[in-house]
């Protein structure tokens, strides 16, 4: 279901790969600070490369077009329920060059969104599936984000607290990519969907 894969995909695509590297000299925390910022920003041009490469990514395993993802109305809608987080950086901890910082958010409640979305997804897939007029793929693609769309104007914000994990190299802290850091920025765990690791059949 590469549609279903696609959907799922644009919410999970902004933090695949979205570790950053802070100027030579910045602690830990100062590099945490500048990711969270980038990520508010959306439209910023180190973002907006994160993205790209994460996409890239995600296009060969998935089969899934960059540019849908791109234009998709709720690519856009994630990205700016994102310029509504804020946090406080309530502690950090370095031992040699590793580095934790722990990090209160209060963001977008994307966990929520999924469960809405998954739900009316399936009842849709149930019923086309008895339909006699069966859509074209593009048809299924626009369903599927207008109804992600749509879920998205309810995004609510919570308040959650975890650490981000930081690794020096060559000088300078930059930020582990991890499930963590999803869960803690969007409240959602791609372990969750196995988004790579699943086999077409």
């Amino acid at each position: 279901m590469k549609q279903f894969k696609k959907v799922i995909c644009i919410v999970m695509v902004l933090t695949l790969s979205l570790g950053i590297c802070g100027c030579g000299g910045k602690t830990p925390s100062d590099t945490v600070t500048d990711y969270l910022e980038e990520i508010k920003k959306g439209e910023n041009g180190d973002f907006s490369i994160m993205l790209n490469e994460t996409l890239d990514k995600t296009q060969n395993k998935q089969q899934i077009e960059k540019e849908d993802i791109e234009n998709a109305e709720s690519t856009k809608k994630i990205i700016n329920s994102m310029k509504k987080l804020t946090y406080t950086i309530n502690s950090e901890n370095i031992n040699g060059d590793s580095a934790t910082v722990t990090v209160k958010v209060n963001g977008p409640d994307l966990a929520t969104v999924m469960v809405e979305f998954i739900t009316n997804a399936f009842v849709n897939v149930f019923s086309q599936a008895f339909s006699e007029n069966k859509m074209t793929d593009e048809e299924t693609n626009k369903m599927y984000d207008d109804m992600l769309s749509k879920c998205l104007d309810n995004v609510k914000l919570t308040e959650r607290t975890g650490d981000i994990s930081l690794t020096k190299v060559d000088g300078v802290w930059k930020i582990d990519n991890s499930d963590t850091l999803s869960k803690l920025l969007i409240n959602i765990d791609p372990a969750n969907f196995n988004l790579g690791e699943e086999k077409e059949n």
